[in-house]
């Protein structure tokens, strides 16, 4: 005996739910693995005991990072996001970008054996650029936030009282 069924048609719809699943999957792996891709300079950041608040300004500024490592045998050099340039081109860089409008943002990460001197003329080129946001990260597992409290005021005295 025979069955009749229907004729079976094509289904033309895209079950989503295994695509998803492994879109969701790659996204968590690369926000995963995208903090540990920081990769290039080996630079050793100072720390320190107390952080200072954290500043708010309007709107989104252009980040630029500027990085200053060691000194090697060939002399002092300078990175701005993560390309080798002279202290000159960084200012004239820096100058361009501010005077072209958009709002600058510079991060200076200088080793703690850069002389005092090389980080002070980082710093003075970012200035001359006329940068006014200028961050100095550190290594943030020492950083304690803020203390927030007054310090004690002193108890008033008795007026013409001896104590």
């Amino acid at each position: 005996m025979r069955r009749h069924r229907k004729a079976l048609r094509p289904v033309t719809e895209i079950n989503l739910t295994s695509l998803l699943d492994v879109a969701f999957v790659l996204l968590i792996a690369f926000m995963i693995v995208a903090p540990s891709l920081r990769h290039g300079l080996e630079i050793d950041l100072p720390t320190v005991t107390e952080g200072a608040p954290a500043l708010t300004a309007g709107g989104t500024p252009q980040s630029y990072t500027i990085v200053v490592p060691k000194p090697g045998p060939g002399g002092q050099e300078y990175y701005l996001n993560d390309s080798p340039s002279a202290l000159r081109d960084i200012e004239t860089r820096l100058r361009l970008q501010r005077e072209s409008g958009a709002k600058v943002a510079v991060e200076i990460q200088a080793d703690r054996e850069v002389p005092y001197e090389t980080f002070v003329q980082v710093v003075a080129a970012v200035r001359r650029a006329g940068i006014e946001a200028v961050g100095l990260p550190v290594e943030a597992g020492s950083v304690k936030p803020p203390s927030m409290t007054k310090p004690p005021t002193p108890a008033p005295t008795p007026a013409g009282g001896s104590q």
